[in-house]
């Protein structure tokens, strides 16, 4: 579905109505085995590979972030302090540290702090904001791929493409994905709905409210997403 941004002369949207209004939920903490196909370890999720940072403004972001958490969110807090937090090359920042086979951001179970899972996520919790607006762009903008594409023709619109991110996109080393399987589209809402604070960061509240609205008038996903017609794989426990 393509459709004009309201607010923007020269940009227009084309969105993957199958995965908006499919019913796709994270699996964390719910029997996700990790991306990597290692021995499975579900207080990482996706957290294996480290985030890369994706760009100034991003890196510059999650810094801020840092500054923010305590040994109450951070289960490596005096160890990110001491050693850095952050690898490096010769253009600057690159991403965030990987420490037993983890981002270093990743508490683990039976951690100092008791709490599993990102340290930003626990900023968040505990300073009442949306996860979102703490956590890395990659953290929070997955599962979307948001893109861009140039004007077919001069004087065209640029095209940003909303769709979702599958293993392929990620390259070889990634083993399992949740985009790919069946055991991920059990949520009470469509996508659209359960992800719509990270859709209006990206798109705008203008864009979004008339992607919704364009949404509402579809019954059903015209196609279901590949994922969904594969085997059952997983034995959810949440």
């Amino acid at each position: 579905m393509t459709f004009p941004a309201p607010d923007d002369e020269q940009r227009q949207y084309r969105v993957n109505v199958s995965f908006l209004l499919s019913n796709y939920r994270c699996l964390y903490g719910c029997g996700c085995p990790g991306v990597l196909g290692r021995r499975p370890q579900p207080d990482l999720g996706c957290c294996e590979r480290g985030v890369e940072f994706m760009g100034a403004e991003d890196f510059e972001h999650v810094a801020a972030m840092v500054e923010e958490l305590t040994p109450a969110d951070f289960d490596r807090y005096e160890q990110a302090h001491a050693a850095g937090w952050y690898q490096s090359n010769a253009r600057g920042p690159v991403q965030t540290r990987v420490v037993d086979e983890a981002c270093i951001f990743a508490n683990r179970e039976g951690g100092p702090t008791g709490k599993p899972g990102c340290a930003f996520h626990h900023l968040a919790v505990r300073t009442g904001r949306p996860p979102a607006d703490t956590k890395p762009e990659i953290c929070w903008t997955v599962p979307f791929n948001f893109s861009d594409e140039e004007p077919a023709e001069p004087g065209g619109r640029e095209t940003t493409i909303v769709s979702a991110f599958s293993a392929g996109a990620w390259g070889a080393d990634v083993h399992w994905w949740c985009i790919d399987t069946p055991d991920a589209y059990s949520a009470a809402e469509p996508v659209y709905r359960t992800y719509e604070h990270e859709l209006r960061k990206m798109m705008g509240d203008p864009s979004y409210e008339r992607m919704a609205e364009l949404l509402r008038e579809i019954p059903a996903p015209r196609r279901p997403m590949p994922g969904q017609l594969r085997a059952k794989s997983l034995p959810l426990i949440g």
